[in-house]
């Protein structure tokens, strides 16, 4: 017997639970600090990242089974346990699907129809096989079921019967299922969540409706008033006998062509504009102060100042962990974060 609750809870707007740490990873999480004090000592204080990921590289290879054990069974318990987070994010986000997926064995499964019923008979699936076989082809999942298609539609209606019937009696079996579901109180609680969801639904649609229609208003207006304002102006520039009010579109083009513009634009850069340096991030101190620990400060200096990475104002700690993750390498902590 499903246990029964009296309601799910609400759509989630929580993260998406990351994925579980790797042996490997675990393993270089525990080594990194100690490897990188020993980089600096061999670097008059600065730390080369490639260096330090290369020597938990070599570390990694050199290690016995009965010594990755013990990393393997941490990221086994890991990832049983993002495992457990995953499903509780998925049944956050979506309540009807955690239903579904919950009360499987009790909710009938839609009947197939008759050409369906053909095309899951063994024996008619080995007959489109040999068909291929006998043509020269092989009988790949697409090529096969092409050929039930040709099979089904070369039959005659007579031989077409029996499956006709086979897919009368699932309909019959069909709904006395499901008026067995419908009887049921689990189906209260899914009838419940699903309507509750479809009103989510029309609620969220009426409201992108509704921005989409006041962006067109506005829009509308602000472009009447711009026409208002430029009819006012020449107005105004016919009465007191001053030039007509040009164009932006048709000032700029005077201006650019203007020889002092010409000028402007050839004028090479002043000494001060050749030395001027971008201005260093400014980084929160508790992710600067682990950066440093971690041997990754320049890292993240250089991967803050990226422009496309700048432009999607990724939080300082998110990039340092996927610094982290790519044990230091600049360009595929870039990925990661993109997704690539």
């Amino acid at each position: 017997m499903h246990a029964l609750v009296s309601s799910m809870p609400p759509m989630t707007t929580a993260e998406k639970p990351k994925r579980a740490l790797s042996s490997y990873m675990l393993f270089s999480s525990e080594v990194r600090p100690g490897l990188i004090e020993e980089n600096r000592k061999a670097n008059s204080g600065k730390c080369k990242v490639a260096e330090v990921a290369k020597a938990i590289s070599e570390r990694w290879a050199k290690m016995g089974a009965d010594e990755k054990a013990k990393y393997e069974e941490q990221a086994k318990e890991g990832k049983e346990g993002k495992a457990a987070e995953m499903k509780a994010y998925k049944d956050a986000k979506d309540p009807l699907g955690a239903l579904k997926e919950k009360y499987a064995d009790l909710i009938p499964k839609k009947p197939m129809g008759a050409y369906w019923i053909f095309a899951q008979d063994e024996a008619e699936k080995s007959k489109a096989e040999k068909a291929l076989k006998d043509a020269g082809e092989e009988p790949s999942t697409k090529k096969t079921a092409t050929k039930l298609g040709e099979l089904w539609k070369g039959i005659s209606e007579k031989e077409k019967a029996p499956w006709n019937e086979k897919a009368k009696k699932a309909v019959t079996e069909y709904e006395k299922k499901r008026k067995i579901w419908e009887a049921r109180p689990e189906y209260v609680e899914f009838q419940k969540v699903e309507n509750e969801q479809k009103e989510a639904a029309k609620e969220e649609k009426a409201k992108e409706k509704a921005a989409d229609k006041e962006a067109k208003i506005a829009a509308k207006e602000a472009e009447k008033e711009e026409k208002t304002r430029e009819k006012a102006a020449a107005k105004d520039a016919k009465k007191d006998g001053s030039p007509k009010k040009e164009s932006p579109k048709k000032r700029k083009a005077t201006d650019e062509s203007s020889p002092k513009a010409k000028k402007a634009k050839v004028e090479k850069p002043t000494k001060a504009g050749k030395l001027a340096k971008p201005q260093a991030p400014v980084i929160d101190a508790d992710v600067l102060k682990k950066a440093e620990k971690l041997g990754l400060e320049e890292a993240l200096k250089n991967l803050l100042s990226r422009p496309d990475v700048m432009a999607k104002d990724f939080s300082h700690a998110k990039l340092l962990d996927a610094l982290q993750k790519s044990e230091g390498l600049v360009n595929k902590a870039k990925h990661s974060l993109f997704g690539a």
